[in-house]
């Protein structure tokens, strides 16, 4: 599935807290890492030049909805593919600049823990370039997979993930499954009532 954009109602969302796990990374070509951002420069201004990385930044938490911002920024036009693991279940992915600007004050965290909220500088420079750059995922599942070019101020999601309380219920079954498991478990029981009687 190609991604879609998460409207503006989660703006308005109150800020919770999570324990899930980082993305676990699979498919990087040799030579490549992926790793937790925590630096000074700002992401998104094309200032973090580094060869070969795939960023996240382990972002908030909101009400059931947990955030991560991957991004790769080499010095020079370089290429990265790569499969994303996470231990919860992918809800929405934001690709583009106005997406991206759009959940940023809800999702975004002081990344250097500086004091300052000046981590996202020149927004309209995130996202990815449409023609070069591709992200899919499956609604339910939590693999993403990914293949970009960066060129200029690098390639830019936000991952957002069902945080631990949505994905417990997300695990629940349905109803109809647990009419389904009441009628075997009934069938069941009568099988074992009418030995007992023979």
């Amino acid at each position: 599935m190609k991604l879609s954009f998460i409207g503006a109602s989660l703006l308005a969302l109150a800020t919770t807290t999570s324990a899930t796990a980082a993305p676990v990374v699979s498919d990087l070509a040799l030579g490549q890492s992926f790793q937790q951002y925590t630096g000074a420069d700002p992401v998104g201004n094309g200032h973090v030049n580094t060869d070969n990385v795939l960023w996240f930044v382990d972002e908030a938490a909101v009400n059931n909805l947990k955030s991560w911002f991957i991004f790769f920024d080499p010095s020079d036009s370089q290429a990265v593919s790569a499969t994303l693991v996470f231990d919860s279940p992918i809800v929405n992915v934001i690709i583009d600049r106005a997406g991206l600007v759009q959940t940023g004050n809800t999702y975004g965290v002081d990344i250097d823990h500086d004091g300052n909220f000046n981590d996202y500088q020149f927004p309209a420079a995130m996202g990815l370039e449409a023609a070069q750059d591709a992200v899919f995922w499956t609604p339910g599942s939590g693999t993403l997979q990914l293949s970009w070019t960066a060129n200029g101020a690098g390639d830019h999601i936000r991952v957002l993930t069902a945080a631990s309380s949505m994905a417990a219920a997300l695990a629940v079954p349905e109803p109809a499954s647990w009419g389904l498991a009441g009628v075997a478990l009934a069938a069941l029981v009568a099988t074992r009532v009418r030995r007992r009687k023979a």
